[in-house]
């Protein structure tokens, strides 16, 4: 269990360069006005939103992918060196730099468990109505329950909005990932015999959990770490955007369509509709405004999560399925992303 933990969160964080460490982003509002930053990016047409944020994705992913099919490499060496060095790397410092309102981390917070619990009972509801057997029912309701918020939402946000934006982002993935390690474990493992103390040793195991610890103390204590102390984190967590979407192009090749197409096909079209109105309705609903709303939307609207694959390989359900689904998703996010984004922006 604990190398799924150590996969799982490896491929679920990311990062960027040069954090504002000055910005500050109060209740559902950014101090930097949405407008601006949206105006800065100038994607005056949806074919400059494609060409100037979602294709450097793909093509950095692409060449991993490429990279996969051409030679040997295993994913192995890359997800140990992005759970134990740049994920904690990346939480610590994102933490520590930036200044976030109590009333925009209880927004975010409220809008990622009100997101995924309507997912879960959405699919768990909806796959029983299609009389799907056990397993196919928990692999699709996982890959409509995770999405790849990490190592696919944080380039595109970074791309998109800038530095301000890809903060929100980074508190949207740790949020995510902890419900990942306990809900996503929790599905998967159903009438598989897993314990609650397992649950919690696996939450307390991995590295970025102390790293959350530490730049909170940090913060609430006014606690100045040196530049010879921060330089290095610093660093090491700029390397991992494109470390992540190299190590999820090396998945993806992994991953092969097989004769659950017609299931895999159904699963994916909820997935590409459903999270999206879900997120445009939630942020409404919890009158969330700015650059938060297009954050927790474009969020909220990422891909099934290769996650949910690595759930289906470790408590064997239908892993075939959960692999069609998620590269059906990742294709066809293409389109529906890039309509988000010109629709945001």
């Amino acid at each position: 269990m604990l190398a799924w933990v150590c996969v799982a969160f490896a491929l679920e964080i990311g990062y960027n360069v040069d954090l504002f460490a000055g910005s500050v982003l109060s209740g559902g509002q950014c101090a930097l006005d949405f407008k601006e930053v949206a105006g800065q990016a100038r994607f005056p047409t949806t074919v400059m939103v494609f060409v100037n944020v979602l294709l450097p994705v793909f093509l950095i992913a692409g060449s991993g992918y490429l990279l996969a099919r051409l030679t040997s490499i295993k994913s192995d060496g890359l997800v140990k060196l992005v759970f134990y060095i740049l994920s904690p790397c990346l939480i610590f410092y994102s933490l520590y730099s930036q200044q976030v309102s109590e009333g925009a981390i209880a927004n975010l917070v409220i809008f990622v468990v009100s997101l995924h619990a309507i997912l879960f009972i959405i699919g768990s509801v909806l796959f029983r109505l299609f009389h799907w057997d056990d397993d196919s029912r928990v692999a699709s309701t996982l890959a409509l329950f995770l999405n790849n918020g990490g190592n696919y939402g944080l380039p595109i946000l970074l791309f998109a909005f800038g530095d301000v934006g890809f903060q929100l982002g980074v508190l949207y993935v740790v949020v995510h990932a902890a419900m990942q390690v306990i809900i996503g474990v929790g599905i998967a493992s159903w009438k598989k015999g897993i314990s609650i103390w397992k649950l919690l040793r696996n939450v307390v195991s991995v590295p970025w959990f102390y790293a959350l610890i530490v730049a909170l103390v940090l913060r609430w204590t006014g606690t100045i770490l040196p530049d010879s102390a921060i330089k290095p984190i610093e660093m090491l967590a700029q390397a991992t955007i494109p470390v992540m979407l190299l190590l999820l192009g090396v998945q993806l090749a992994q991953v092969k369509i097989t004769t659950v197409l017609p299931k895999a096909t159904v699963v994916a079209v909820l997935k590409l509709l459903i999270p999206p109105l879900l997120s445009w309705g939630l942020t409404a609903a919890l009158g969330i405004h700015g650059l938060l709303r297009a954050v927790l939307i474009i969020e909220g609207s990422t891909p099934t999560a290769v996650n949910a694959l690595l759930l289906a390989l470790q408590y064997d359900r239908r892993p075939d399925l959960t692999a069609s689904i998620l590269l059906l998703t990742t294709v066809g996010n293409l389109v529906t992303m890039t309509a988000l984004l010109t629709l945001l922006t």
